[in-house]
C-alpha cells in the first residue's frame, strides 16, 4: 500500500497546477484527489509539465555550452554580482528568507546564491537544464515546472526571475502565478533586455518574446499586485558599444553565421572580459545609492500587495 502524505521532503505542501488544490505525494509520484491528475518524480525532481508539452521559448540544446559559458563571461558574472547586492541590500532578514528560482535554467545563478547564504529553491520548465543545476547544487529543492501554472501558494519570501520573462508569450500571466506563490509582503526580484530599438537577430536567436522599457514592466508588475521599490538599467558604461554591435550586426549580409554561439555577444575575451566585468561592478557599487538612467537591460524589485 501506498504512504500518502501532503509535504515533501522538505516539510513543503505543493499544489495541483491544474487545479491549485493540495496534492498527495505518494510513491514516486504527487497525486491530486480532486482533479485526478498525476505528477511523477523523475531522478528526485517532481515534474509538474504535460509531457507532451511543446516549448518554444528556448533551445534545450544550449544548456551544456552556456553552463561552461557562464563560468567566466563577464555579463553573466557581473549579473549575478548585482543580483546578490540588490538582495542583500533590500530583503530584510535575507538570510531566513525563503527564495525560489523560477526559471533557473542550468543553475549558475541559484548555486552562486547558495554558496552566499541565501535558502533557495529552482523550477525550471526544461528538464534538461534542471540535471545540470542538479549536479551543481545537489540536494537543493528543485522543480520541473511550467511558469503559467505554478504548484506554490503563499510560500516564498523572495522569488527570482533572471532574464525568463521576455521568453514567455504571457508574461502578465507568468507575474500573476509568481504573485501567487509569494507570501504577502514578499518581494520579486526581475531583471529582462531593454529596449525594443536593440532588438537583433541575437534576441530571435534567444529565442526572446520582446525587450522592454520601464512603462511596460512597471505596468505589468503593477497589474498583478506588485508595488515597485527599485528599478535601474544595468549595462550603462558598455551601453553605446552594446548598440553599436547590435546595430551593425543587423546590417543584411551574405554567408552570416546563424545562432548564439556565433554572435561576438558570447565570446570570452580576455583582458576585455576583465575590464567589462569591472564596469559592471562599478555600477553594481552606483545601484546601492542610484538608478542608473539607460543600459542594456533593466532590474526591478517589487513588493506584494499586503493582502493579495
Amino acid at each position: 500500500m501506498n504512504t500518502i502524505k501532503t509535504t515533501n521532503a522538505y516539510g513543503q505542501v505543493l499544489y495541483c497546477p491544474q487545479c491549485k488544490n493540495i496534492l498527495k505525494q505518494m510513491s514516486g509520484k504527487y497525486f491530486c484527489q480532486s482533479c485526478a491528475h498525476s505528477y511523477p518524480i523523475v531522478d528526485g525532481i517532481p515534474s509538474f509539465v504535460d509531457k507532451d508539452l511543446k516549448v518554444n521559448s528556448f533551445d534545450a540544446s544550449a544548456f551544456e555550452f552556456l553552463s561552461e559559458m557562464e563560468q567566466k563571461h563577464f555579463w553573466h558574472i557581473g549579473r549575478s554580482e548585482i543580483i546578490l547586492d540588490v538582495l542583500r541590500r533590500n530583503i530584510p532578514n535575507l538570510a531566513k528568507s525563503r527564495m525560489l528560482e523560477i526559471g533557473c535554467g542550468n543553475g549558475s545563478i541559484l548555486a552562486y546564491l547558495k554558496q552566499n547564504g541565501i535558502s533557495i529553491e529552482g523550477g525550471d520548465i526544461f528538464i534538461e537544464g534542471l540535471k545540470f543545476c542538479q549536479q551543481r547544487v545537489g540536494s537543493v529543492p528543485l522543480y520541473r515546472t511550467d511558469i503559467l501554472a505554478l504548484p506554490f501558494h503563499n510560500d516564498f519570501d523572495v522569488i527570482g526571475m533572471f532574464d525568463i520573462l521576455e521568453h514567455i508569450d504571457e508574461d502578465e500571466k507568468a507575474l500573476g502565478e509568481a504573485a501567487q506563490a509569494l507570501k504577502s509582503g514578499g518581494r520579486i526580484l526581475v531583471t529582462v533586455p531593454a529596449h525594443e530599438f536593440l532588438w537583433s537577430y541575437f534576441d530571435v536567436h534567444s529565442y526572446h518574446k520582446r525587450r522592454y522599457n520601464k512603462g511596460e514592466l512597471v505596468a505589468k508588475l503593477e497589474r498583478n499586485g506588485f508595488i515597485i521599490k527599485k528599478m535601474s538599467y544595468y549595462m550603462f558604461f558598455l551601453f553605446p558599444l552594446f548598440a553599436i554591435i547590435r546595430l551593425i550586426g543587423n546590417i543584411p549580409r551574405k554567408n552570416k553565421k546563424q545562432g548564439i554561439k556565433a554572435s561576438l555577444e558570447v565570446r570570452t575575451i580576455p583582458v576585455v572580459n576583465e575590464v567589462f566585468l569591472g564596469l559592471l561592478r562599478l555600477e553594481r557599487w552606483l545601484i546601492r545609492y542610484l538608478n542608473l538612467p539607460i543600459g542594456a537591460s533593466l532590474l526591478v524589485l517589487a513588493e506584494k500587495k499586503n493582502g493579495k
